[in-house]
């Protein structure tokens, strides 16, 4: 990671109404981002012809796409992080936060998109030979073949370590989905309003034991954007600033694809989110701590990870987490909110970008659920193949 402390800003944040699974299907990925990066530029005041960079994180759409879409003056920067799903989301922001700090361009976009169709599922299985599938290659032919089809699977496991090293219940997991229904009770965005007791977390069907239905996010069509700039030009947008005042990815030794293979990986990596590292540069480059911080946004595609995040970032000690979210301490009267949009599990699953608009949203003031006087953000990129990704955002330069 390179210290770019406050150098840069996100000034604008766009995005088109979350949909269930296929409903964007006929309009495609390209028309999407469009839609999503207009109206990120229309809130950071500029004109889409002014982006001048894109930064992106495992997408299908090319910058040249954009470029042409919007007939800009001149392309100065790309680039894409690697990683599974949402891993390396933070990487993408501060690859543009390097590009706008350095002078390499005025103007980067930060952008993801989804859409679900019955046949493009990113929770079905990854290989499904005689079914008109690719074999599967590489490392994950060592573990695909022998039953680990589908991401929940993959998660189920360091889900069950947990449990036996720690005592971890599901229970406790399902404390996290209520978490997250109670915050999206009143967000107009959310796609999952409806609170849910435990029993209706018991009740709900078994996906990949021990992890349920409600331990899941939900697939969702998406199509988001963010804005950033430098500091300088920061003042001129109409909003605060959201001062970028850390952000990378990483992973510990041998942590490799994680929870997609797990081969060579030690007992403390495996039942954790992988994430021990990233933090403490975040704290370190940042000049900031955990207490510090005023509200988390934690990367939640399954409660269990959500448990091992908290750890990682220290909220709490290893293996403490269960206990930790258990006892409420994720509510807005806890010691440090989390996700008080409601997150993957109730407002949409957009690879961790809803979270950075809810950061934004804190940072500025106008959040549903707002936290008086938030001013430093922490935001948590996916639990998953290497890197996996953080970042912190600050109202105060």
């Amino acid at each position: 990671m390179i210290d770019l402390r406050n150098q840069a800003a996100v000034v604008g944040i766009g995005y088109v109404p979350f949909g269930k699974r296929g409903q964007y299907a006929e309009k495609g990925h390209l028309r999407l981002v469009v839609e999503a990066i207009t109206a990120a530029c229309a809130d950071a005041g500029i004109s889409p012809k002014d982006v001048d960079g894109y930064s992106s994180y495992y997408t299908p759409i090319d910058p040249p796409d954009l470029f042409e879409a919007f007939g800009g003056e001149r392309l100065r920067y790309a680039s894409q992080t690697w990683g599974g799903g949402g891993a390396s989301m933070c990487g993408a922001f501060s690859n543009a936060a390097m590009a706008v700090a350095t002078g390499q361009a005025d103007y980067v976009v930060v952008h993801k998109v989804m859409t679900m169709e019955t046949g493009a599922r990113y929770g079905q299985a990854f290989g499904q030979l005689g079914q008109g599938v690719p074999a599967v290659g590489g490392p994950m032919q060592f573990s695909v073949p022998y039953g680990l089809q589908s991401p929940g699977q993959m998660f189920a496991l360091a889900a069950r370590r947990h449990m036996h090293r720690f005592g971890t219940t599901t229970e406790q997991f399902a404390h996290v989905t209520m978490h997250a229904r109670a915050m999206a009770a009143n967000n107009p965005e959310a796609r999952f309003r409806t609170p849910i007791t435990v029993e209706d977390h018991h009740e709900s069907q078994m996906i990949a034991d021990p992890l349920r239905l409600f331990d899941f996010c939900m697939e969702t069509d998406y199509g988001c954007a963010v804005v950033i700039t430098s500091a300088e030009r920061a003042q001129d947008c109409p909003h605060p600033p959201a001062y970028i005042a850390a952000a990378g990815l990483g992973a510990p030794y041998r942590f490799g694809n994680a929870l997609m293979s797990f081969y060579n990986q030690p007992d403390d990596d495996f039942a954790s989110s992988g994430q021990r590292a990233i933090a403490a540069e975040l704290f370190r480059l940042s000049g900031l701590s955990l207490a510090d911080m005023d509200v988390a946004m934690v990367y939640d595609h399954f409660t269990a990870m959500v448990i091992m995040s908290l750890e990682d970032f220290g909220f709490c000690p290893k293996g403490e987490g269960g206990p930790y979210v258990a006892d409420g301490n994720l509510g807005l009267d806890g010691p440090l909110p989390v996700n008080p949009h409601g997150g993957n599990l109730a407002e949409a699953y957009t690879h961790g970008m809803s979270h950075v608009n809810e950061a934004v949203r804190q940072i500025r003031g106008t959040a549903i659920n707002q936290i008086p006087d938030a001013t430093n953000v922490l935001v948590v990129g996916g639990a998953g193949p290497a890197p996996s990704s953080g970042m912190i955002l600050t109202g105060e330069r």
